[in-house]
């Protein structure tokens, strides 16, 4: 999954780094600084408080003064792109505790915001212009969390990253720096979305993991069902909450989610006392079913070349109601329905082979069937 929000208070987008007993006692990872506008700010390794907090306020964490020429009151400090993978997933990291799963996330991520950051633009207004401009360079730190809220005072395992991308870009041809435009980014979220989990699926399976997909996600073959439900009481609740509420929409659920995360009681548990306590949710026999997926006990016999299947899916759905379709939307569909057995370049080189009528359309690349 991907997720990206606007964050416009200051304080609240520090209170990211505020939680250093949770990385202390191992339920998440302070991660890095990327980007190239990080390097360009003299920004490397881990993420440090203080440098995260002046650049929240709009300063140079070297110096001090602002970065950007503006410093209002109510800005877009910036946004959160949270990634977090299926619950198979996230059940074999917390419980075998192999850093080689995490790894893999951590690098399928890092791929993602690389090309995220491809795509960063800025605002031009000079010389009465209003348009954007391709700078390709964003700042951003990295915190990997390991487990869900909690829910009744006890956390499930849930691998994700929170990965806080500054509002600032360098535009090279003004040589200043800028806030960014991150509009087509949050637009193109559901490609971003598909091709960050066919990464970690294709990565999973070089490790001798064997996956099935599961709708537009995927999961690690081998695990029932019902263990997987049983490890998903954040889930449970929002999906109650939505029922009772009438709710159905995909998106307005996603926002029930702050709203029925449980407040901390207590002294939270460490990851070590977590996973003692999550053995005890499975029986024997799931705990050696378990062991058994974690070991690659069944060989792995990966699926190859389904590019062809899934563009002739993706053309299908998406022309079934649209004449002309965004490129981006096409490539989407058929990640979805290649996850597993495709790449994002051969699911992009196999459209490049379709008879279709490419177009330019305010600058996206659209297609239409021949007639």
């Amino acid at each position: 999954m991907l997720r990206i929000s606007e964050q416009s208070s200051a304080e609240y987008a520090k209170r990211c780094y505020a939680a250093a007993g949770y990385y202390r006692d191992g339920r998440g990872i302070i991660g890095f600084w990327g980007g190239k506008g990080a390097c360009r700010l003299g920004l490397k390794g881990t993420v440090d408080p203080l440098s995260f907090r002046r650049l929240c306020d709009n300063q140079d964490p070297r110096t001090g003064t602002p970065v950007t020429v503006r410093t209002r009151s109510n800005r877009t400090v910036g946004y959160t792109f949270r990634f977090s993978v299926s619950k198979s997933v996230s059940l074999l990291d917390g419980m075998s505790g192999d850093w080689a799963i995490l790894d893999v996330f951590r690098a399928a991520v890092g791929e993602s915001m690389c090309e995220m950051e491809g795509e960063m633009k800025a605002r031009v207004r000079k010389a009465r212009q209003n348009t954007a401009r391709t700078t390709g360079n964003m700042v951003w730190a990295e915190f990997i969390h390991r487990t869900s809220s909690p829910v009744g005072g006890l956390c499930d395992p849930q691998l994700q990253a929170y990965v806080f991308v500054f509002n600032m870009t360098w535009d090279e041809q003004e040589s200043r720096w800028k806030a960014g435009r991150f509009r087509d980014i949050k637009t193109d979220a559901p490609y971003f979305e598909a091709a960050f989990r066919v990464r970690v699926a294709n990565k999973l399976q070089d490790l001798g993991f064997r996956v099935q997909r599961k709708r537009k996600d995927f999961e690690i073959a081998g695990i029932p069902a019902d263990v997987l439900k049983r490890f998903s009481r954040r889930t449970e609740r929002i999906e109650r909450v939505a029922r009772d509420r009438g709710i159905t929409h995909p998106e307005w659920k996603a926002a029930l989610g702050p709203k029925t995360r449980e407040k901390w009681t207590g002294i939270p548990k460490g990851f070590e006392a977590l996973r003692k306590e999550w053995k005890t949710r499975l029986t024997a026999q799931e705990r050696q079913l378990l062991a058994s997926v974690y070991r690659r006990e069944t060989p792995c016999a990966r699926e190859v070349n389904g590019e062809t299947v899934a563009v002739d899916l993706a053309i299908a759905h998406c022309f079934a109601g649209a004449s002309m379709v965004p490129e981006r939307k096409l490539v989407t569909e058929a990640l979805k329905h290649g996850i597993g057995t495709v790449t994002i370049e051969s699911v992009t080189r196999e459209l490049g082979h379709r008879p279709l009528i490419w177009s330019d359309v305010a600058g996206r690349k659209m297609a239409a069937l021949r007639p």
